[in-house]
């Protein structure tokens, strides 16, 4: 019999199912009206009966109640506590029973299987259309953290959208988010089921074992914001999967670090390295302001307002300043670009790496689940060392300002970017591949898949950083990385980026055929016979500047970029994984104007590249 100890319950309890199965006292039919600390919900009282509990042959006796059902099969509330003195050990997970002549003690399960608890609507309300609305249910648990499930009449009788959420009970009763996406308003009655809470494996399951007094208040703010964005934007992340217990272990993972997912504020991370502008004994670099419109004028103000109030930007009086550029974008706002030319003219270089493309892509196929996170404006959440924050000084009409983060345009941004991710990250090396802002998480299964992940969003969560929810992509069994659909089964060009090589009309300049072959030689290694195919066109593009206007564009040129479009949308363009106990068998040609080589393995006698 699974036996809960409840501090929130004035009383004990026992499901009539439960008190069947012994043999028992009759019960003294006494049909109430119980209150639960919520104020407002009540449930039925049979009787009472008097059961006596065994616990390694010391007997004790309480008089319950009994109900129709229960969350477990019998709760012991705080008269069952009180008459032996229970002392409810959290820290080592024991519960001591005093009884007149003898002490015993019980081991404590944090962690409850099997048990779904009905959760209620405590008041009736009304949501109108395309209307999201926070509601109040009543559980038989007094408090503690339980995973939610919405009912299923609820999603597809009445099409309301409710999301598996961790919530949290407070004197019986939590917060959900009930969205209406329809164009009538919905009506649901007090006491009706809106679903069941249940304790997860993956989640420390608190009951109300733990005194009431120690527990915080909820925050109905904090829900709120979390409901809203971080909620949201998890939900989002994880719709995909159809599994509802892998759903629910996705979610609790994420919802334990919601605040990488909450974009309703900016964040600069608490990085151990900051960024180091290094410039040697030069003097201070100087430049006046770019002459702007009015109308970029004020767009400049706003944007520099804006970085203020996120702290990203402080007022200055450094002997630098650089100017600033607004560069319309395509959806009408700005740019924000500070040219740091001179400034990156007296800065000494970094020579941190950056990942080679090639073999990254190499080294995350053939896995069974891929995550990749995407930090939200990466670069602006790296911080600048105090010392050197002068230096990236810049000049507009409306004052002297400078960074406190890595602004784009510094000469090493990129490797000094990549230098504070991959120490950051370097205990996650051989499940996790960051290149710049974008961080790949590559495992064999998904129960590894989501250690790898929490992993990896522990340390985010740690140095305070922020993702971009739009950008990422959670628990995919495929991938969009570099260019590239990676999959268990093979490596694939992005059909994307396919399908913009495929719009480039034909080059009338040297220029366009250079940006032609710059995109589809990307992906040369999945074209047979790319160097020969190409030759007409790499035979007149590869011209220094001066000698620009020998470019010509006939016959032999055109029919190689057809036939290379052809070959896009003509023949399977994937490659395999080696299979590492085959040996690779490397093949080489040459003729007079081409040079090539491919590796291959005999797999069953068949050539696999």
């Amino acid at each position: 019999m699974k036996i809960m100890f409840d501090s929130g319950a004035i009383k004990s309890f026992i499901s009539k199912a439960a008190l069947k199965r012994t043999k028992h006292l009759p019960i003294n039919i006494n049909q109430q009206h119980y209150l639960m600390a919520d104020g407002y919900t009540t449930f039925e009282v049979i009787g009472v009966v008097k059961i006596f509990i065994e616990f390694d042959a010391i007997k004790t006796s309480i008089v319950v109640g009994v109900v129709n059902s229960l969350c477990v099969d019998c709760i012991l509330g705080m008269d069952y506590i009180n008459k032996y003195k229970v002392n409810l050990n959290t820290k080592e997970k024991q519960i001591q029973i005093h009884t007149f002549k003898d002490m015993i003690t019980i081991p404590m399960e944090n962690q409850v299987d099997n048990v779904k608890i009905l959760c209620r609507l405590i008041h009736s309300t009304c949501i109108y259309p395309y209307q999201e609305k926070k509601i109040q249910i009543s559980t038989q648990v007094s408090s503690g953290q339980l995973l939610f499930s919405p009912a299923y009449h609820l999603i597809h009788y009445k099409n309301l959208i409710s999301p598996h959420a961790l919530i949290s009970i407070i004197n019986h009763s939590a917060w959900i988010s009930v969205y209406n996406p329809t164009s009538s308003p919905c009506y649901l009655k007090s006491n009706i089921i809106m679903g069941t809470a249940v304790p997860s494996s993956t989640v420390a399951y608190i009951t109300t074992i733990l005194n009431t007094q120690t527990q915080e208040p909820m925050d109905e703010d904090n829900t709120t914001s979390l409901t809203a964005t971080s909620e949201q934007n998890i939900r989002n992340l994880l719709m995909h999967l159809q599994d509802q217990q892998q759903f629910i272990s996705a979610q609790v993972i994420l919802t334990r670090y919601h605040q990488l997912f909450d974009t309703t504020t900016t964040t600069i991370a608490e990085t151990a390295k900051p960024h180091v502008i290094c410039t040697g004994n030069n003097p201070p670099t100087t430049s006046r302001p770019y002459p702007q419109t009015n109308e970029k004028q004020n767009a400049m103000f706003e944007i520099i307002q804006q970085m203020l109030k996120n702290k990203q930007i402080r007022a200055s009086n450094s002997q630098y300043s650089a100017p600033v550029l607004l560069i319309k974008k395509r959806d009408g706002s700005y740019r924000f670009i500070v040219d740091y030319r001179k400034l990156n003219n007296i800065t000494v270089r970094d020579n941190y790496p950056l990942p080679n493309l090639e073999q990254a892509i190499q080294l995350v196929g053939g896995y069974q689940f891929y995550t990749k996170l995407d930090l939200r404006s990466g670069y602006f959440q790296i911080p600048i060392r105090e010392e050197d924050k002068h230096k990236t000084a810049f000049i507009t009409v409306h004052g002297l300002f400078e960074f406190n983060v890595l602004a784009q345009g510094l000469k090493n941004s990129p490797p000094s970017f990549q230098r504070i991710m991959s120490d950051l990250l370097s205990s996650c090396k051989k499940f996790c591949l960051t290149y710049l802002d974008d961080i790949l998480i590559y495992s064999n299964t998904f129960d590894q898949h989501l250690d790898h992940l929490n992993q990896i969003l522990a340390i985010l969560n740690k140095h305070k950083f922020q993702l971009n929810p739009q950008k990422c992509e959670l628990i995919r069994t495929s991938i969009d990385y570099l260019g590239h659909t990676i999959s268990i089964d093979c490596t694939k060009p992005l059909q994307e980026r396919i399908e913009k090589i495929l719009a480039i009309p034909q080059p009338t300049s040297l220029k366009q055929a250079n940006a032609f072959i710059g995109a589809i030689g990307w992906y040369r290694k999945f074209i047979k016979n790319y160097a020969k195919i190409a030759a007409p066109i790499l035979a007149v593009t590869n011209l220094i500047a001066k000698n620009k206007h020998r470019f010509k564009w006939d016959i032999p040129q055109r029919e190689a970029f057809d036939r290379l479009k052809n070959i896009l949308v003509t023949e399977p363009l994937f490659l395999n994984y080696p299979d590492p106990d085959v040996p690779l068998i490397l093949s080489t040609d040459a003729s007079d104007y081409c040079v090539g080589g491919v590796l291959y393995q005999e797999i069953n006698d068949e050539r696999k590249n």
